[in-house]
C-alpha cells in the first residue's frame, strides 16, 4: 500500500531544494548514527536525497560494506548519481520503498525526515523491516513540528505561514507530531531494544552561519510555499510578507531557533 496521491504530490521535492540537502552531512544532520555505522555494514538510506549523508555513511562501512540510497525524486537521484559517481560501494535508485525490492537484506536502514513527509508511516517501517537481516536495525531522524522554539517570536505573518504549512500538511494525512509517535509504532510492528536520543536542532545568533541555518523558514516559504499558496492555504501577497517579515526579524531581532528532532533506533 504506497501513499495517496495527494500525500506524494505535498510531499515532491520543490525546485530548489538541493542546495539545502547539498549543505548536510553525517555529523551536522545525521550524527545519531554515527554509533551505528560501522565498517562492512550493508545500509539502505531511504529518502537520501542528493547522497551527501548517504556518502559518508558509504565512507564508514568502506569497501568491504555497501549502502544503497533510494528517494522519490528523480531530479535528486540524477544530482546523488553525478556528485558521488565515484564511489564505489554506493548506488542510488528512484524507488518507493511502499514498493522497493531487493534481493539485499539490510544490517541496517536509516530514514531521515522522510517519514514526516508520508500518511502510512507505520506501513513504510513495517516495509523497512522486512529488508532487515536477522538482528538489524531501523534507525529513524524526525521532527514533531509542534514544539518548534523561537526567541523571540517571529512576526505574525511568519506565524500565520507556518500555521498554514501545518494545516496544510495535515490535511494530506501527514504527522505533524511524527518524531513522539515513533516509540509507540516501533513497539506496535514488534522492533525491540528502542533507544531515543534528542537531535534538535538549535540555531543562536551568535553563529556566523545563523543568517542561513535559521533562514530555513524562508526557504520553505520560497518553495513549499508555492504549494501552498496553488493549494489555496495562503495568497501570494501572505507568502511574499512572510518572506519579507521574517527576512527583517532574522537581521534586527531573532536571538534563537530550536526544531524538535529526535534519533528513534530498534532492532529486529
Amino acid at each position: 500500500m504506497s501513499d495517496s496521491s495527494l500525500t506524494k504530490d505535498r510531499a515532491s521535492m520543490p525546485s530548489g531544494t538541493a542546495p539545502v540537502l547539498d549543505r548536510r552531512t553525517l555529523k551536522n544532520s545525521n550524527r545519531n548514527l554515527l554509533s551505528l555505522v560501522k565498517p562492512g555494514l550493508t545500509v539502505l538510506d531511504v529518502g537520501c536525497g542528493t547522497g551527501a549523508i548517504t556518502k559518508d555513511i558509504a565512507g564508514l562501512v568502506g569497501t568491504n560494506g555497501s549502502v544503497v540510497g533510494i528517494d522519490l525524486s528523480e531530479e535528486l537521484i540524477n544530482a546523488a548519481k553525478t556528485n558521488h559517481t565515484s564511489v564505489s560501494n554506493l548506488s542510488f535508485q528512484v524507488q518507493d520503498i511502499f514498493t522497493y525490492e531487493s534481493d539485499l537484506r539490510f544490517d541496517l536502514i536509516t530514514t531521515a525526515r522522510t517519514l514526516q513527509w508520508m500518511n502510512r508511516p507505520k506501513e513504510a517501517l513495517l516495509k523497512m523491516k522486512s529488508l532487515l537481516v536477522n538482528g538489524g536495525c531501523i534507525s529513524v531522524l524526525d521532527y514533531n513540528h509542534t514544539k518548534i522554539e523561537w526567541l523571540p517570536a517571529p512576526p505574525a505573518s511568519m506565524q500565520q505561514f507556518y500555521e498554514s504549512f501545518l494545516r496544510w500538511r495535515a490535511d494530506a494525512g501527514m504527522d505533524n507530531k511524527i518524531a513522539d509517535n515513533l516509540q509507540a509504532i516501533f513497539s506496535e510492528i514488534g522492533l525491540k531494544n528502542t533507544t531515543i536520543t534528542n537531535e534538535s536542532e538549535f540555531y543562536h545568533n551568535k553563529e556566523s552561519d545563523f543568517y542561513d541555518t535559521a533562514g530555513i523558514w524562508n526557504k520553505v516559504a520560497e518553495t513549499r510555499g508555492n504549494q501552498l499558496v496553488k493549494d489555496g492555504y495562503i495568497t501570494e501577497s501572505q507568502r511574499i510578507s512572510a518572506i519579507q517579515d521574517y527576512d527583517k526579524w532574522l537581521k534586527n531581532d531573532a536571538i534563537s531557533i530550536k526544531l524538535y528532532l529526535l534519533g528513534v533506533t530498534g532492532y529486529l
